[in-house]
């Protein structure tokens, strides 16, 4: 039967050439946005953080001030690495404080010497729309 099987399929089916494969409109736009400069770590590092956020980054890194004031661009492959890891140090304390379900400022006063703190929570607060 295997016989007369490949006696019926001697010649392969032909098949069609994809000729300038049509990507749909959003998934050309996603794919676009996915290959932008903003997605890459110096433009993060440079564009969007702040210079304190630059400053926690490389201290957690184990960097110097130079490192903080020479940019990203400057940056040797080891140095970029020091900073990933150090970012990736970073997520994951955020993530146990977050995971132990304490990271409401009111859990780090809990407990705390009876001085009066001059920090400023106010932009944590949500206010009630008065009707």
């Amino acid at each position: 039967m295997a016989n007369a099987l490949a006696k019926n399929h001697t010649q392969p089916a032909p098949l069609k050439a994809v000729e300038g494969r049509h990507i749909p409109k959003g998934l050309a736009e996603i794919k676009a946005l996915l290959g932008s400069e903003r997605h890459t770590p110096e433009y993060v590092y440079t564009k969007v953080l702040s210079e304190q956020e630059r400053t926690l980054v490389c201290f957690a890194a184990g960097l110097k001030r130079h490192h903080l004031e020479s940019g990203f661009a400057n940056f040797d492959a080891d140095t970029r690495l020091k900073i990933h890891k150090a970012i990736l140090q970073m997520e994951q304390l955020v993530k146990a404080f977050t995971d132990a379900n304490a990271m409401a400022p009111a859990k780090f006063l809990q407990n705390a010497p009876r001085v009066e703190a001059s920090t400023n929570y106010s932009h944590l607060t949500i206010k009630k729309a008065q009707a």
